[in-house]
């Protein structure tokens, strides 16, 4: 399947909300972003809707489809009949503007859905059909549905061609093949099967009317609009509310024993288990994945709500209906739909497995089973089973990972050798760690204690004022001989205080020992010094008056030779 839905990585958030919607579970979040599984999506859009960021988008072929109207060959464009839920403007109005944007023509896909009626009656009245329960081909999502994940009910697909693809055959047939035909409705997954089916383009509303925003700032203008059976009775226009093709089929509204309407993803997947479970054979069922129908689709683009649209959609019926029923010609090819079964391969995985698994995100038995779809899957047994078909991981559990970081915190507050403390605004002991007890082993400490009675909150209440936390500020308790160094947090949005205690006294202790010692060492060094000097003082001292003489002596030897050298010594 060409790849319809993706995920802007960068939006995502991780929040499982798309796989929560999604009813077949076919997202992966092994990279902890969303990923879309082609092979097992249905295209059904929910994950589109539900994204509260935004993160999913669908294929846009506003680029290749604005290349065709620049082009020579004319482009027909082929618009669902839930268009009246979207576009507020009348009918006559939008074609004229969709023309003038540069469209050859415009007609309703409520042509094409005229003869997949025929198609329906017909085979639902041959001998083939009599005795199987027929299923409406025309939503894209029902056919992705079956074929994926309800193969044994491949035989009662009713094999006729869409409206949107039967309406482009016709198209092409009346006016030559060398024209292009481009669909435009609510429904994402019609952007796939326009592509599988050979269509030139597909949009949806909200496309479509970015695209003539676009083509109505172009100089060159188109001829206005015909609107197409504007003068007829329709009855397919039914066709995008709920029991629109029943009625389309049938000839009146309403179920009945043999003639069923099922509307919602939900609804149609619980009919399919039904039917497999040979719990009920009606003739006919008419299945829309979208509630409401095609005027609830996931790319509708209406700041309306379903049941205006729906309304809309009612009121033309009503006012066409007394009209001359309008003559739609037959397509001269088949009107034959074959289907491919493509189920989704899922294990086998054994019990020893998925109870392995069960057991890592500690799961021991029944009772810690919560099943509470916060990860996204609707059981913790279908979540393992998603482990290990790779496309879930072990802490997409939010209890799991709730008790994980409540161990991992709690292992921390009993092992670690501070003392922490949380206060409330009034400084009552809110909670407080094992070490807390031994630190400040001289107040009874317990919930509802006030702290204020035993030590000063000077501090606390200054850090809880000016919102800004202390980082190791030293706190002494002189009463108790006890010296700590604090951290104080205030935690606003809680109006709370954590104060992160750390026994210092002990060091604080030994600093002051190695401060009287470093003292007494000073004083005695200054005395060792003193006394050297005093020392060095004799010595020089002693030293000049030896030299002193040793220098008198040596001047009366030197004259004493002098004399003799002169021969003055008698």
């Amino acid at each position: 399947m060409t790849e319809i839905i993706t995920t802007q990585q960068a939006e995502c958030k991780d929040c499982y909300r798309c796989l929560r919607g999604c009813p077949v579970k076919s997202i992966g979040f092994v990279t902890k972003q969303a990923k879309i599984q082609e092979e097992r999506c249905i295209l059904c859009g929910k994950c589109v809707v539900e994204c509260p960021q935004k993160a999913k988008v669908y294929l846009n072929e506003t680029d290749e489809i604005r290349r065709l109207l620049q082009g020579e060959d004319p482009v027909i464009l082929s618009i669902a009949p839930s268009f009246l839920g979207s576009f507020e403007e009348s009918p006559g109005q939008l074609f004229n503007r969709i023309c003038q944007a540069g469209f050859a023509d415009v007609e309703e896909t409520a042509i094409g859905a005229a003869l997949t009626t025929r198609e329906y009656r017909r085979l639902l009245a041959s001998d083939q059909w009599q005795d199987k329960t027929g299923l409406s081909t025309c939503c894209p999502v029902i056919v992705n549905l079956v074929e994926r994940y309800h193969p044994s009910l491949m035989a009662n697909l009713l094999p006729a061609l869409s409206p949107m693809v039967s309406h482009a055959r016709l198209i092409k047939s009346q006016r030559g093949e060398n024209c292009k035909v481009v669909f435009a409705g609510p429904c994402i997954a019609k952007l796939e099967e326009a592509r599988r089916f050979g269509l030139d383009g597909a949009l949806t509303f909200g496309q479509l009317k970015m695209l003539l925003l676009e083509m109505e700032a172009l100089p060159e203008k188109q001829a206005p609009g015909h609107y197409k059976y504007e003068e007829n009775w329709l009855p397919t226009r039914s066709y995008p509310i709920h029991n629109g093709v029943l009625f389309s089929v049938k000839g009146a509204w309403g179920s009945n024993q043999d003639y069923w309407s099922i509307e919602g993803i939900d609804q149609c997947q619980e009919i399919l288990k039904a039917m497999e479970n040979g719990d009920i054979a009606p003739r006919f069922i008419e299945m829309m994945a979208c509630q409401g129908g095609c005027v609830g689709g996931p790319a509708i683009d209406s700041r309306h709500n379903l049941y205006w649209r729906k309304q809309r959609v009612q009121d033309m019926i009503k006012t066409s209906e007394s009209k001359h029923l309008a003559d739609i010609p037959a397509l001269s090819g088949s009107m034959a739909k074959s289907f491919t079964e493509r189920p989704v391969k899922e294990g086998p995985f054994t019990e020893a497995q998925i109870m392995e698994v069960l057991r890592k995100m500690g799961k021991e038995g029944e009772k810690d089973l919560r099943n509470c779809e916060g990860c996204g899957y609707p059981s913790c047994r279908d979540k393992a089973v998603a482990v290990l078909a790779g496309l879930a991981t072990l802490d997409m559990c939010i209890p799991f990972m709730r008790s994980k970081a409540e161990s991992l915190a709690h292992m921390v507050m009993t092992h670690t050798p501070n003392a922490v403390l949380v206060l409330d605004h009034q400084f009552v002991l809110r909670d407080f760690n094992p070490a807390a007890a031994q630190i400040l082993s001289q107040v009874p400490l317990a919930a509802g204690l006030y702290l204020g009675d035993y030590v000063d909150v000077k501090p606390y209440r200054q850090a809880l004022q000016g919102k800004e936390s202390s980082y190791r500020m030293l706190v002494e308790y002189p009463q108790w001989s006890k010296s700590t160094r604090q951290t104080i947090v205030p935690i606003l949005a809680e109006g709370l205080i954590m104060l992160i205690l750390e026994d210092i006294t002990d060091i604080e202790r030994e600093r002051l020992e190695l401060d009287a010692m470093k003292e007494n060492v000073m004083d005695k060094a200054k005395t060792v010094i003193e006394q050297q000097m005093r020392v060095a003082q004799e010595i020089a001292g002693l030293l000049g008056e030896t030299t002193a003489e040793t220098k008198a002596t040596l001047y009366e030897l030197l004259k004493h030779l002098e004399d003799r050298g002169n021969g003055n010594i008698l």
